[in-house]
């Protein structure tokens, strides 16, 4: 989604850590083909920019543990040097051989319009409007988004139930995860995820280390999945599957469910049981917490101002002993730490207490607009089931 484990400031910030995330939500382009029942899609490549002619590279010098003299024909001039500086960094840093990463790069294109969507636009003198939670909200709260939903339920009922017991994460929270990322698969994202991490770590300075780890991570990935790493596609911030996975997730958090495509490593494009299996265990490695909350809504303050516990986070003991009580209690220990957050609701600001599992779901994807959606969408399913 999750790049998902920088936290950037909440709000204005967050707004945009979403709208720019790994999920390929966003994703104009139409939705990715068809897949395999046990591949990734492959998409044809693009032509060839006229460039000279990739230099050959002789089995002798494939050998050796670092190959610098080759040509990349389908990036910019420009680039050159710093691919050549990157194909040695694969070889020596991490492992992987010649002969597999000049020609994965050689066959890999530079994606300008990748490197647009993930730039961030540039300062400006203009006063920020707020754009108010309940607008972000409602867009993933649609009727459309919730029937999805309702039909995934019904498709997925003993599984979600499964995973549920298994991991201690909610359905309906997996549910809201899926929603936002490629509404339940529907739209997964049609960018080659080699070109985009490589094009981000060329063109983006900033975030080179972070591209430069993901490509690698992606290259890796292909050689265990056994495809090619054209084949793998996702959106343009390098995200795959049905929950967005970045490749270094993909291969941490990943789960074989039983059920088949199955295999050494999990199917997150065709695979709901893998999906939510390697979600749910994503949670757990973040922080999850089964049986806790994760946002309430706050009934009274107690008449106290309360922006004092508006900034990080705070024991619960201490917002209770100020007023602050949310709508429905929970049994957690006075030392919980949590945060107060004021989102903008249909009715005006409205403050909420977070828990540590809303902290879990910022593991996912750091926007606070994100959490709280995901926990609203889970809300909604839940209203709906119960009729």
């Amino acid at each position: 989604m999750p790049p998902k484990n920088h936290i950037r400031t909440l709000l204005s910030i967050g707004i945009t850590a979403t709208l720019l995330s790994a999920c390929a939500t966003e994703v104009s382009s139409p939705a990715s083909p068809p897949v395999p029942a046990n591949l990734p899609a492959v998409t044809p490549r693009a032509q060839t920019l006229p460039q000279p002619a990739a230099r050959q590279i002789p089995p002798s010098v494939i050998s050796e543990s670092c190959v610098r003299d080759v040509y990349f024909p389908n990036f910019p001039q420009q680039y050159q040097q710093q691919l050549r500086e990157i194909a040695c960094h694969l070889q020596e840093n991490d492992g992987l051989p010649a002969n597999y990463v000049i020609p994965a790069l050689q066959n890999a294109r530079f994606n300008a319009r990748a490197v647009a969507l993930m730039t961030p636009a540039p300062p400006s003198n203009k006063p920020v409007v707020p754009y108010p939670w309940w607008r972000y909200r409602d867009r993933f709260l649609h009727p459309d988004r919730i029937q999805r939903g309702l039909q995934f339920w019904n498709a997925h009922r003993a599984l979600l139930e499964q995973v549920s017991r298994k991991y201690g994460v909610p359905g309906p929270i997996l549910m809201g995860i899926l929603n936002i990322e490629t509404g339940f698969g529907s739209f997964m994202g049609n960018f080659s995820v080699l070109n985009s991490n490589l094009s981000l770590a060329l063109a983006l300075p900033g975030r080179r280390h972070f591209f430069l780890h993901e490509t690698a991570e992606t290259l890796k990935l292909a050689q265990k999945l056994g495809v090619s790493p054209a084949s793998l596609m996702g959106s343009e911030a390098g995200a795959m599957g049905m929950s967005q996975f970045l490749a270094s997730s993909y291969l941490r958090y990943g789960i074989v469910w039983n059920d088949p495509p199955g295999g050494p490593l999990p199917n997150l494009w065709n695979s709901p049981a893998d999906v939510l299996a390697s979600t749910a265990n994503f949670f757990l490695a973040h922080g999850w917490q089964p049986g806790q909350p994760v946002l309430a809504r706050v009934i009274g303050s107690g008449g106290e101002n309360p922006d004092f516990f508006l900034h990080g986070k705070h024991p619960l003991g201490q917002l209770l002993a100020a007023g602050i009580q949310p709508e429905a209690p929970s049994a957690l220990p006075a030392d919980t730490p949590v945060g107060l957050l004021r989102l903008q609701t249909a009715e005006g600001p409205t403050l909420f207490i977070a828990y540590p599992n809303f902290y879990a779901i910022m593991g996912y994807n750091p926007s606070v607009y994100y959490s709280a959606t995901v926990w609203a969408y889970a809300r909604a399913i839940q209203r709906a089931l119960n009729g």
